[in-house]
């Protein structure tokens, strides 16, 4: 089933959006997952493994990620799935001298639970044991980290995976609908109008939001708000008045406060961080 542009043209971004180098960097996900993975992310290969006490902001992007993590001095790995989560937080520094490869599959919010059959509710701001969501699936992608090198080898074999666990069955079109929504509005329409519009009832569509992304539909609109306005100030040029009023914020300060909530600093301060990277990045 296909949704509205606004839906399909919708790609969060990170705190650090340019970031593009051998110890990190994104490939899409093959056709047939598009709808439902944002990226694959990572090592481009084993010896661009992260050196090093390295630590990054991680911010509300609306994705889940699955993480496994190899530390190679100790031969150990690591898993986990990160939830939805509301505020931004700093990653765990490494240690240094460590090398450690990463190997990540990042969901959009609305999919995750499509190759589960887990209840989703009571899930955000927490990072679980894959298999705690998705049965057996760390086996089966340490397996590939373990057996691969290069980011895109890894990838192309976790879609096989990840194709044989899709149950588009799953997928409740009232979730798809209420979301194309929240974007084509800039998170500024109201959850009892997105309610009417789609036909459901505000309760139902709490229930359904909770069992399938873990946070409310009013939760979602204003994260998704967020995302758009720091894709904004990303782009370079956007002026907080105009964004004030575009994105329905009562005022300007209204919209700095909600950006700082979220982001953990200023627009201008969280811009030149992202720009910091952009002229640091290896090309």
């Amino acid at each position: 089933m296909s949704y509205a542009n606004s839906l399909m043209s919708y790609r969060p971004i990170t705190s650090t959006p340019f970031l593009n180098s051998g110890s990190y960097c994104e490939t899409a996900p093959c056709q047939a997952l598009k709808p439902y993975i944002c990226c694959f992310w990572g090592n481009e290969y084993p010896q661009s493994a992260l050196l090093g006490a390295a630590e990054r902001l991680v911010i509300p992007d609306t994705c889940m990620d699955i993480i496994i993590r190899v530390n190679y001095p100790d031969n150990t790995l690591n898993a986990g799935f990160c939830t939805m989560d509301e505020k931004s937080y700093i990653s765990d520094k490494i240690k240094s001298g460590t090398a450690v490869s990463s190997f990540g599959i990042r969901f959009f919010c609305w999919s995750a639970a499509l190759f589960s059959t887990e209840s989703f509710r009571g899930t955000k701001n927490k990072v679980y044991f894959p298999d705690d969501i998705f049965h057996g699936i760390t086996k089966e992608l340490t397996e590939i980290v373990l057996r691969f090198d290069t980011l895109s080898e890894r990838a192309g074999a976790a879609e096989k995976v990840l194709l044989r666990r899709l149950d588009t069955k799953r997928m409740d079109h009232n979730i798809m609908n209420s979301i194309n929504d929240m974007i084509a509005y800039n998170g500024r329409m109201k959850i009892s109008e997105i309610a009417k519009k789609n036909i459901i009832s505000e309760r139902k569509m709490e229930r359904i939001f909770m069992e399938n992304i873990g946070v409310s539909p009013k939760t979602l609109s204003g994260l998704i708000r967020y995302q758009l306005v720091w894709q904004e100030i990303v782009r370079g040029g956007a002026d907080i008045l105009d964004m004030t009023e575009k994105y329905g914020y009562t005022d300007q300060a209204h919209l700095l406060n909600d950006f700082r909530l979220r982001h953990g600093m200023t627009p201008a301060r969280a811009f030149k961080a992202a720009m910091s990277d952009f002229y640091n990045t290896d090309k």
